[in-house]
């Protein structure tokens, strides 16, 4: 596989090193990925650390891109992992040669693809999971605003994807999809299903945005997803915005 010099991710490497420059200061990161997985095995990657990336160019017969997934993860839609517990040695043991320690991965899942969205650190240290703990909703807000402010580098992401041979694809690429574009969740009277738009639409307002900015990041009009939050009010059957949102705090 041959990549040009001019590659979208090449070329945007210094734009997101500077978006991320305070906060890698604030907690000791070096490694940032924005990496969404399509249906069709296709990628698009936003990072500050193309060295990974470039490795596609010599990848031959072995996945260029690694997720874990388990059937403990199949009633979730998003979830985290520590590369260092769940990916294959090889992965694990090549970012280290750059000097990409203690990954962690947040993995969130959609209808026509998946994100998995990374920091790393620069350097071992004795215990990365009670590092990650206390610095997880710092993550968890810089990867908020990141998407707020950054949307539309993400949908040119969208547009500049690259595409995969099959030997060189995500083996779970098929199973983080949720192809059938709903997923389940408690409802006031049992289990139902939510689509995945409505699906997006909650979790976001949980996670503080407004209508304008999840309106921004999803490409639709505010009025959709007024439209798609009151649907996810009826089928759950939970009246209040406020109850909506203490249900969908179990899907994560």
């Amino acid at each position: 596989m041959k990549l040009s010099a001019d590659n979208f991710t090449f070329s945007l490497k210094e734009t997101i090193s500077s978006i991320c420059e305070n906060f890698f200061k604030s907690l000791g990161l070096s490694y940032f990925q924005f990496l969404r997985c399509y249906h069709d095995g296709s990628v698009g990657l936003l990072t500050n650390d193309t060295r990974l990336y470039e490795l596609f160019q010599l990848a031959s017969n072995k996945p260029v891109v690694y997720s874990s997934f388990t059937d403990l993860h199949e009633k979730n839609y998003q979830y985290w992992f520590m590369w260092d517990e769940a990916l294959p040695h090889y992965p694990v043991s090549l970012a280290k040669n750059f000097n990409i320690h203690h990954g962690i991965t947040l993995v969130r899942r959609q209808k026509h693809y998946y994100d998995m969205i990374a920091v790393a650190l620069p350097k071992k240290i004795d215990d990365p999971a009670s590092f990650y703990l206390n610095k997880l909703t710092h993550i968890e807000n810089f990867i908020i605003n990141f998407e707020k402010q950054h949307f539309q580098l993400i949908h040119q992401m969208d547009a500049e994807r690259l595409d995969l041979p099959e030997s060189l694809r995500d083996t779970n690429y098929r199973q983080l999809c949720l192809d059938k574009g709903k997923f389940q969740i408690m409802g006031s009277c049992g289990l139902i299903y939510l689509t995945t738009q409505e699906l997006q639409c909650g979790i976001r307002i949980l996670q503080g945005y407004s209508h304008k900015e999840i309106a921004k990041v999803l490409s639709i009009s505010p009025r959709s997803v007024e439209t798609y939050l009151l649907r996810a009010k009826i089928r759950t059957g939970l009246n209040s915005t406020q109850a909506l949102c203490n249900a969908l705090r179990y899907c994560q």
